[in-house]
């Protein structure tokens, strides 16, 4: 067994270590007839003394080709140099500061995607232990009585805003499925920790009685919590700082981007903080006149006030360039001269204002948005994060779909229903019978749709993405039936002509 104090690796288990070597050794099993096998220890020692033939990658020598997520359209691929990888790591480390050869970082997304890879190579960067899991998996379920992030106890994770949603219900469940006496007592110790930590302090008393526990969810140690790949909800990012009592923050960039552009102090307690460029790039902001905030005006540089009152320096489409940034799309040509500019500039299609302290907050987005029948815009993804922080939606089970168009008054939802969270409701509420006849009661609807409602109300969404209908599916989307990427982003459109019955139905509703 490894001996190493880092390594936290259960037996039996076959593993590298990144800060450290400690393999496991397997005997390997018989091979099929005519098929030789070769244990990878052999292979790498099979190398060690053949001739160097190859020749060291220099800063502009295409490093991988890496494909976006395809949610908005047809994947493209981002050809990502060995220099934009080394710019975004060293702009990383400086923003995060993770501690030399004694971080461990639990690794669980694919490295198709874009966060993943450049964390990985973080982690490696500083020698830092690496330990994996399956998203599945993470925390404990009845098929794995210890998940992952207990068994390993990191002390950084890089996740997408669903994970934190799923890891912040999953407590939820817990706590409410509990005695009222524990939930008053768990909602009272939220509300004050809360308070304190927004006031720069802690509290010890219920950090003991009540937070001591929480923290062994994600295993104890961990100190930094980094949130990529979409907006992340404030109510989440409130719940898993206070619950667990470590920073939760943005980072904020695209594929193209190296998924580095800004990165958000761990210290800044403030919510839909995108935080300061990183050292790696420059950014700027490009009017946007044809696209209109809540108040109707449009998003414009010279901006000094937001809709809500704040002072900004400047509104508009955040352009960014530097060492980090891809050069393009590959074979693409036309793609690339729509989105990079002669002198470097790439357009993220994102709107954003520069805050008072030089930080990047994004609030609308080219991409996503969807124009209504009466010419209006709706952001399709905000909407998604806020209805999702209803208990009705099961983000297990791949979340809520939102959906709109130029021939409808107002959007709809598709949902993955909580049958858990459903079925109580219905006993609660006089609603009898099983799950199938549960589904179809007008009641249970009304509830639903009036609880998402509610959701939209308290995020501060306008009457215009207010759902005015919804459908239950209970079929869960996964990537494995292509309505959720690999790194669990919603695939709108696979989502739809999956379910294209129920879609045709309850799209019916937003055509007044």
């Amino acid at each position: 067994m490894c001996e190493s104090p880092l390594c936290r690796v259960p037996p039996l288990c076959s593993h590298l270590c990144v800060a450290h070597t400690c393999v496991w050794q397997i005997k390997l099993p018989r091979a099929p007839k005519g098929v030789t096998l070769i244990s990878f220890e052999d292979f790498v020692a099979s190398g060690l003394d053949a001739p160097v033939k190859h020749k060291p990658p220099k800063r502009d020598t295409c490093a991988v080709i890496m494909f976006t997520s395809g949610s908005t359209g047809k994947p493209k691929g981002v050809v990502v140099t060995h220099g934009n990888l080394l710019a975004t790591v060293a702009g990383a480390i400086k923003s995060l500061g993770v501690k030399l050869g004694t971080d461990v970082y639990l690794g669980y997304l694919p490295l198709a995607h874009i966060l993943e890879l450049m964390a990985e190579f973080s982690m490696i960067g500083f020698g830092c232990c690496i330990c994996y899991a399956d998203p599945k998996t993470l925390t404990a379920t009845g098929s794995a009585p210890v998940g992952a992030l207990e068994a390993y106890s990191p002390t950084i994770m890089a996740g997408v805003p669903k994970i934190w949603d799923v890891i912040k219900k999953g407590v939820q469940a817990k706590v409410n499925a509990g005695s009222p006496v524990a939930k008053v007592l768990v909602d009272t110790a939220l509300a004050w920790r809360s308070f304190a930590i927004s006031h720069g302090f802690d509290t010890p008393l219920f950090k003991a009685l009540v937070f001591k526990k929480f923290a062994k969810v994600v295993g104890g140690r961990l100190r930094l919590a980094i949130s990529g790949g979409g907006p992340l909800n404030t109510e989440v990012q409130l719940f898993v700082r206070t619950a667990f009592g470590c920073p939760l923050f943005q980072g904020y960039g695209l594929t193209e981007t190296c998924a580095g552009l800004s990165m958000q102090d761990p210290k800044d307690l403030r919510t839909g903080i995108a935080g300061v460029p990183l050292a790696s790039c420059e950014v700027k902001l490009e009017s946007a006149p044809d696209v209109k905030d809540k108040g109707g005006m449009a998003y414009l540089k010279e901006d000094t006030v937001d809709v809500v009152g704040n002072k900004v320096f400047g509104r508009g489409e955040v352009l960014v360039r530097g060492l980090n940034i891809s050069k393009g799309y590959y074979m693409m040509p036309d793609k690339t001269e729509e989105a990079w500019e002669k002198d470097g500039w790439f357009h993220s299609g994102d709107i954003g204002q520069f805050m008072d302290d030089g930080s990047i907050r994004i609030v609308d987005r080219l991409k996503n948005l969807v124009k209504l029948k009466g010419g209006e815009y709706i952001a399709i993804e905000n909407m998604e994060a806020n209805y999702g922080n209803s208990s009705f939606v099961d983000a297990i089970g791949g979340g809520i779909c939102c959906y709109g168009d130029g021939e409808m008054d107002r959007p709809i939802g598709l949902m993955q229903i909580n049958e858990k969270v459903t079925m109580a409701w219905a006993k609660a509420n006089g609603v009898d019978g099983d799950w199938a006849s549960v589904l179809k009661d007008e009641k249970v609807y009304k509830a639903v749709l009036a609880d998402l409602q509610n959701e939209g109300k308290k995020a501060g969404l306008s009457n215009l993405e207010k759902l005015v209908a919804v459908t239950f599916l209970t079929e869960p989307w996964t990537p494995d039936n292509g309505c959720l990427t690999a790194a669990n982003k919603l695939q709108r459109r696979v989502v739809i002509d999956t379910f294209e019955k129920e879609f045709d139905a309850v799209r019916v509703k937003g055509i007044f």
